[in-house]
């Protein structure tokens, strides 16, 4: 199995499980290796250790989840294997810089600016050719 392969096996085995606690153990055994060789050849495959990688993983894809649904960050963190909203949000700042409340309001902020902005560039066109 080359890099990319188990790489990709990996996320898609972690995204598969982003509600529990996965191990070194479980990855191995989804991809019938020892715990030995998925921890060397992952080591060789990726410049993050197999923690930051599937915390990455988790914080991607909770942060689709934030922006793109109106669930609870309680709902969001529990859905990611989270035990309580105040350890997803630390883990969230520390991955991201700020809470998950304050990255939904800026990417809404941001989101609305550009709109405006879009808008008001089409007002000033449609005044040049009228």
């Amino acid at each position: 199995m080359n890099c990319i392969q188990l790489l990709n096996k990996t996320e898609d085995f972690v995204e598969a499980h982003l509600h529990g606690k996965l191990t070194l153990e479980d990855l191995a055994n989804h991809l019938h290796i020892s715990k030995f060789h998925f921890h060397r050849r992952f080591r060789q495959c990726s410049s993050e250790t197999l923690r930051q990688f599937i915390s990455r993983i988790k914080m991607e894809r909770s942060a689709i989840r934030l922006l793109a649904s109106s669930d609870t960050i309680t709902h969001i963190a529990h859905t990611f294997g989270f035990g309580d909203s105040s350890a997803y949000t630390r883990a969230f700042k520390r991955h991201y810089g700020m809470s998950p409340r304050a990255f939904k309001r800026a990417r809404i902020d941001m989101f609305c600016s550009s709109a405006e902005s879009t808008l008001h560039q089409r007002g000033a066109q449609r005044e040049n050719h009228a």
